[in-house]
């Protein structure tokens, strides 16, 4: 038992560190794999409501040349920015960005990024935050943007996180609705109180 246990604690080990040594960001050439934003590789975020702060989304269009793959919120889509009117065009302003949720009509089908500056948020497998239960993930073939969705035994998932003593019991619940959810369980006297992430960075 004692020989698993160390077994199982190198394995960990080995795995953090092939984590720690890859690069927050990878490049293919137009197109970006992050994990949080553009800006902020590993832990920015790119909200639906960031539409309505389209300086912030300039500006992220600014650190990527035409396709940008993100996660983080678990929330799917697509922000893209649409080109300028010549009559925008010439008054120096530019396109605006605008939102399309995976399930939005524009996505169903398969969205074509010909034309268009994008930043897709490729959803969770492991914590869609939706309203969607189902795993999400993306697919692209250079030119073309697919969501696909995919069910899972969600009471297993469940169980498993409620036998978990410091995740609290709502991280496992909001996944039949595909929630999202913050706090920890307190571990007893002294801990720490229960919270979650607070400020948007992007």
């Amino acid at each position: 038992m004692l020989a698993s246990s160390v077994e199982e604690s190198a394995d960990s080990k080995r795995r953090i560190n092939f984590l720690a040594g890859l690069s927050p960001s990878h490049c293919e050439g137009d197109v970006l794999y992050v994990h949080g934003s553009p800006r902020i590789p590993l832990c920015g975020h790119v909200l639906p409501g960031d539409v309505y702060y389209q300086r912030k989304l300039l500006e992220l269009g600014t650190h990527f040349d035409r396709v940008c793959f993100t996660g983080n919120t678990g929330v799917p889509g697509l922000f893209v920015e649409r080109p300028a009117s010549w009559l925008a065009r010439l008054s120096g302003r530019p396109g605006l960005w605008e939102f399309f949720g995976a399930q939005d009509w524009d996505c169903v089908d398969g969205f074509q990024v010909a034309g268009c500056r994008v930043i897709c948020n490729v959803g969770a497998v492991g914590y869609p935050r939706d309203g969607d239960w189902r795993a999400c993930y993306a697919l692209f073939d250079g030119e073309t943007i697919w969501f696909r969705r995919v069910e899972y035994d969600v009471e297993a998932t469940i169980r498993k996180i409620s036998a978990i003593p410091m995740l609290a019991d709502h991280f496992g619940d909001g996944l039949r609705e595909g929630h999202p959810c913050v706090g920890i369980k307190n571990a007893g006297p002294g801990a720490g109180p229960t919270h979650g992430n607070s400020g948007d960075t992007g």
